[in-house]
């Protein structure tokens, strides 16, 4: 009988690797930081060099309780293992095993079914096949193949692909997504994407979901999940296969039905989840979401030159976002702290020569928070300028980078930076990094930084603002 998701298969207490050999050796070293205990199966028991771990000729022989398997045998052994696994009582399995419905033969798909109806049989929530399974980085439940370090986080991640949600969990630290938990369901024989969003929805760990979707067996199901999660937290999703080439490469990927891309836009825009297409997209976009909120479309926007402002006056416009006029009041204020040249003070700012000033920086942007007008600011940033100013003056990147994280927390609506293209990326990694561990979105192009504004923007305008509003008093805006 097909069980309800609950917290417990992200809490094991007991792991046990079913198929650990030398050519599978990466996942015992993977699973060395979990905050349990890990047992090894293997017929032909050998150690593994540096790492202790007590390998066992069946699961019979493990004298302990295991809340969870992970299989990494041949397909056609997959269901022999899958019975013992029900009759040692283990709750969970994830299958990493491929070579079943998504290989698109007779075999694979009998082999599919029978591993399903076996779970089914004993009550086993089955992860697979053709995954990597559970995440939870808090006890250290890790797919990711890298040794990380245990962290909290409130993102989940709901993946297709074992390799995407790999990446995206890696990837995610250094744009300031700590991912706590996610699932890869590969084939999802038995839960569905469905199944997980319906549980992310009501954890009180989690605040933000994201997904990457190739298809369903029930698209009517999935939507509906959709649209109640996404009532309650923001859902940001992914829907790949959406060209006929990447739908014949979805099917032959997790066997997925991926369905019409115009009917998946139409319905995912219904839900008012927020979409993404593509790697980058979800990464940022993420970012985005997780560290700011936005009250409304007015950007305030500070750049070092006036074909910079020409850009990005340009590219935030057409992206649905506004660049209203300052007051002439506000105006008058900001001439009278810049020097009397070269300065724009209508918005976007043109503060030239003030740039190498920080005091300037600090006052400008302060003077764009008094404006009721302005709901964010976006802040340019040239990695090769700043490299010649810290010529001039002694930790002038990290006299920057403290001034606007001091301003974070000083003013009452959220800075976006945009990191420009440049020669020094030494330095503009320095710069990122020490922005988004401060909880401030870093972008890397004007573009990228509109599109994701737009869509933080759209979602806190939809319907599901008050669940927006509620996130905001921990996230980004103060008192």
């Amino acid at each position: 009988m097909k069980k309800t998701i609950t917290n417990d298969i992200f809490y094991p207490r007991t792991l046990a690797l079913i198929g650990i050999s030398s050519t599978t050796i990466g996942w015992a070293y993977t699973f060395s930081r979990f905050q349990g205990k890990v047992y090894g199966v293997n017929p032909h028991p050998q150690g593994i060099p540096g790492l202790e771990l007590e390998i066992h000729p069946s699961l019979f022989d493990i004298n302990d309780e295991i809340d969870q398997a992970i299989v990494m045998v041949p397909n056609k052994i997959v269901p022999q293992v899958l019975e013992d696994c029900g009759r040692k009582g283990v709750k969970v399995v994830s299958v990493f095993t491929s070579g079943f419905a998504e290989i698109q033969t007779r075999e694979g798909r009998r082999l599919q079914e029978e591993v399903k109806e076996i779970a089914d049989k004993f009550g086993i929530v089955l992860i697979g096949p053709n995954c990597v399974g559970l995440h939870n980085s808090r006890i250290g439940l890790n797919f990711t193949m890298e040794r990380l370090r245990l962290h909290e986080g409130k993102v989940a991640f709901i993946s297709q692909s074992g390799g995407l949600a790999q990446n995206f969990t890696v990837v995610g630290r250094r744009y300031g997504v700590d991912v706590l938990k996610a699932v890869s369901c590969g084939n999802s024989a038995l839960y569905e994407p469905a199944d997980f969003l319906d549980f992310f929805k009501d954890d009180p760990e989690i605040e933000l979901i994201t997904m990457y979707v190739e298809g369903t067996s029930d698209g009517r199901r999935l939507l509906k999940s959709l649209a109640e999660a996404n009532r309650k937290k923001p859902v940001i999703i992914w829907k790949s296969g959406r060209t006929a080439e990447g739908a014949r490469a979805a099917g032959s990927h997790t066997g997925a039905l991926t369905g019409t891309a115009n009917v998946w836009e139409a319905a995912i825009k219904q839900s008012q989840a927020v979409m993404v297409n593509g790697f980058l997209d979800l990464v940022y976009t993420t970012m985005t979401l997780n560290l700011a909120t936005l009250k409304g479309r007015n950007l305030g926007i500070v750049c070092i030159s006036g074909g910079q402002s020409v850009e990005y006056t340009d590219i935030f416009d057409a992206a649905g976002l506004r660049i209203p006029l300052l007051s002439r009041g506000t105006q008058r204020k900001v001439e009278s702290i810049m020097p009397k040249f070269g300065v724009n003070t209508r918005n976007p700012l043109d503060i030239a020569a003030g740039w190498s000033r920080l005091e300037m920086i600090d006052s400008t942007l302060k003077l764009l928070n008094t404006e009721k007008n302005i709901n964010g600011i976006v802040v340019s940033i040239d990695a090769h300028r700043e490299r010649i100013l810290e010529f001039l003056e002694e930790n002038r990147i990290k006299r920057l980078t403290d001034t606007i994280i001091g301003l974070r927390s000083s003013i009452n609506i959220p800075i976006f930076v945009i990191l420009t293209a440049t020669d020094m990326e030494e330095t503009a990694l320095t710069i990122f990094d020490e922005l988004v561990r401060a909880k401030i979105p870093v972008y890397r192009d004007p573009a990228v930084a509109a599109s994701c504004i737009k869509k933080l923007s759209d979602y806190s305008f939809g319907a599901q603002g008050g669940a927006r509003a509620r996130r905001a008093s921990s996230v980004q805006r103060r008192p």
